[in-house]
């Protein structure tokens, strides 16, 4: 039983490492940069940007902010 929860804690560890790529950033269509939503620069950027995920900016591609690191 032991071994059981500590297969199902670590599952549910991993889990989430295993799909980090897909959570959302805000992605300057103008100049292929993409931020964390908290970035200053995302919060600055009004016309040219959208609400994505990181792996469909990275398609684009987008390269990460170079203050926030995407």
């Amino acid at each position: 039983m032991k071994r059981i929860l500590l297969l199902l804690m670590f599952i549910f560890l991993i889990t989430p490492t295993l799909a980090a790529d897909s959570h959302v950033v805000i992605m300057n269509i103008k100049t292929d940069i993409y931020h964390h939503p908290s970035c200053i620069w995302a919060k600055r950027c009004t016309k040219n940007c959208i609400k994505t995920t990181k792996d469909d900016a990275l398609s684009r591609g987008a390269r990460a902010c170079k203050v926030c690191g995407g």
